[in-house]
């Protein structure tokens, strides 16, 4: 948990970063809630709308990557913590755990952008709400890119915490 002297110590853009995305979280929470409560009164008055199932299939693809990219704002992320009373191996560890969430979360942008240039220039879209697909796509390295920025926070202000 961060302790409110921390919080006053975070630079600007980690400051903005954080608010954002939690915004965004917020706002897709909802949604995923709204979609939900329509796709069920839709099928208990029987006249369930298509468009909610697919829906709801996207804005979650869009939580779950965008939580991704959240995990590692304070290190939350999944790592190894065995052999953490060795000093040596505890800093050692620090450094594989970051250059190799960074590296993956760089493989993620590259690979992430592929697929929507890929999906942009093929017109590609949803089979019921017609949406270009890239929209859904580019949350991959969207939240690559928060994760990136959230690994080099942590790194900065949860030390004890990696």
């Amino acid at each position: 948990m961060i302790h409110d002297e921390q919080k006053k110590n975070y630079a600007p853009i980690f400051k903005y970063l954080n608010k954002v995305t939690d915004f965004l979280a917020g706002i897709i929470a909802l949604t995923l809630f709204v979609i939900v409560i329509i796709q069920i009164v839709g099928r208990l008055v029987g006249h369930s709308a298509p468009w909610t199932e697919e829906m709801t299939r996207y804005v979650f693809i869009w939580m779950i990557f965008l939580g991704v990219g959240i995990g590692f704002r304070e290190a939350e992320s999944p790592r190894v913590t065995i052999l953490i009373n060795n000093k040596f191996l505890k800093k050692i560890g620090r450094w594989i755990y970051s250059i190799g969430t960074i590296a993956f979360l760089g493989f993620m942008v590259v690979y992430g952008m592929e697929l929507v240039s890929q999906q942009a220039s093929m017109n590609e879209t949803s089979s019921v709400l017609l949406i270009p697909m890239w929209i859904i796509g580019i949350s991959i390295p969207v939240s690559a890119v928060i994760g990136i920025i959230n690994t080099i926070q942590s790194l900065l202000y949860h030390r004890d915490l990696i």
